[in-house]
């Protein structure tokens, strides 16, 4: 790359910024994390440095990809019936992140053990049993959460008129620029833990696998594909982004009770918005720029199977 070339990305990177820094949308975002991270202070609990690294590391990479790439044609905001529409899928959505962000507080311990959710709570246990007969014990989540995260919303949507091509499955938009471009990092720690013998290449492909099962591209899917495209057709792209990575980081609540030591409510959610959303800011923007599930899920595993 000459210095020309070099100059031109690095104006186009601040171009980047400055438009979305500009927004409401933006200013909103960040005065919701900046009050997170004082209700932390003010706590007295640490501020996760560490993930908030990772966050604007994988946050810089996606304005990145949108510097190094043309934008994809999008939907524009929908009207009339067709709005009315939208409405009603976000609704279906919104309860199924509810009713999986339940699942998650019972998973980290925080909800009752005899707490329960009618014909939902019975199907999750059902589902619970047959996948730690199928995989083995413990690992129930492998049919848990594909059916409650992807297979049951996806055939609801169907049913309330969504198309699949709206949902990230249609045709991507320069996948192969994005995924160059954030990958880098992962596969040069892959490669290193492999060469150092710190991890061998059957334990690396059990992560990869085993976060594909349980959150990668299931979250991608339920977050990005649902909830993201359906609030981009009715707020438009830079609401629908803010919303739906804050969402991504309260759904985060069962571990940010866990990370406060069980603190309350309050820091709970500080600490999800603080470290989580910042990563669901990124995976959405990725999925902006690329109108495609597999850049923001295949980087989603990547990075949870580099922890």
């Amino acid at each position: 790359m000459t210095a020309g070339q070099r100059s031109d990305s690095l104006n186009s990177i601040i171009d980047v910024v400055k438009k979305v820094a500009g927004s409401a949308a933006a200013r909103f975002y960040i005065a919701v994390w900046l009050a997170a991270v004082l209700v932390l202070a003010l706590g007295g609990h640490d501020i996760p440095v560490a993930g908030i690294v990772v966050g604007l590391v994988l946050l810089s990479l996606s304005l990145l990809v949108t510097a190094a790439t043309d934008p994809a044609r999008a939907p524009s905001v929908v009207t009339g019936a067709a709005r009315r529409r939208v409405w009603v899928q976000l609704g279906l959505v919104s309860v199924f992140i509810a009713l999986t962000g339940w699942n998650n507080l019972a998973f980290h311990h925080v909800t009752a053990d005899d707490a329960a959710i009618p014909w939902w709570t019975p199907l999750t246990r059902w589902l619970q049993g047959l996948g730690e007969r199928w995989f083995g014990e413990g690992l129930g989540n492998f049919v848990v959460n594909p059916a409650t995260y992807v297979v049951i919303p996806l055939l609801v949507l169907l049913l309330a008129g969504a198309r699949p091509s709206t949902l990230g499955f249609g045709k991507g938009h320069r996948v192969g620029r994005a995924l160059l471009i954030c990958c880098v990092i992962p596969v040069t720690w892959f490669a290193y833990t492999l060469i150092v013998g710190q991890e061998t290449i059957v334990r690396l492909l059990g992560r990869f696998a085993s976060h594909f099962m349980q959150n990668g591209f299931l979250e991608e899917f339920l977050f990005r594909g649902l909830l993201q495209t359906r609030l981009r057709l009715i707020a438009g792209p830079g609401w629908a982004l803010v919303v739906q990575a804050l969402l991504f980081g309260v759904w985060h609540l069962g571990s940010g009770y866990t990370n406060t030591d069980h603190a309350g409510l309050l820091s709970a959610i500080a600490i999800t918005i603080v470290q989580q959303s910042l990563l669901g800011l990124a995976l959405g923007i990725l999925f902006e720029r690329t109108r495609n599930l597999l850049v923001p899920s295949v980087v989603h595993i990547a990075l949870n199977s580099m922890g």
